[in-house]
């Protein structure tokens, strides 16, 4: 009977853990919009899906993002512009594949619909440093894995 009761108690505690690494995370940040684009039109001129490049100034290094949203996300972020800072909420969540992915669900007051497999949506990123040879400049290095001081600003970043 013990031998139940242990087993029991393992299955329920292996399925609280993976429970655990299925729940959400939600960050709030802001962006810089760099770029944004009609990417579809409807006859009548309406925007059916917007892209909007956005930098992260609040992340060391290079970050930026690619978003897409749909005609009712691109009439609601009507009022952006290129240069405006913008709120964003990102959501944070465990993958079935085994990681973590994140993307942007709202920015402003504008929700958006979380596509994760979207060609449209995507993030780049990268930290380069100067490469010196005998004290001089010889160029730059860049490497794009996320690195300490961006996932202590941005955890979200993180591929864990």
């Amino acid at each position: 009977m013990n031998g139940r009761r242990a087993a029991l108690a393992l299955a329920i505690t292996l399925g609280l853990t993976g429970s655990a690494c299925s729940k959400a995370k939600r960050f709030e940040s802001a962006v810089q919009i760099v770029r944004k684009e009609a990417v579809e039109k409807g006859p009548d001129g309406t925007t059916l899906q917007v892209d909007y490049e956005l930098e992260w100034d609040a992340c060391p290094g290079d970050q930026f993002q690619v978003i897409r949203g749909g005609r009712w996300f691109a009439e609601c972020t009507s009022k952006f512009e290129v240069g405006d800072e913008v709120p964003v909420y990102v959501r944070y969540w465990w993958d079935d594949r085994g990681y973590y992915r994140w993307d942007i669900e709202r920015m402003g007051d504008c929700w958006r619909t979380i596509e994760p497999d979207s060609v449209g949506s995507y993030e780049k990123g990268q930290d380069c440093k100067d490469v010196e040879n005998q004290g001089l400049k010889n160029g730059f290095a860049c490497s794009r894995r996320p690195f300490g001081s961006l996932i202590k600003r941005c955890p979200w970043m993180a591929r864990e």
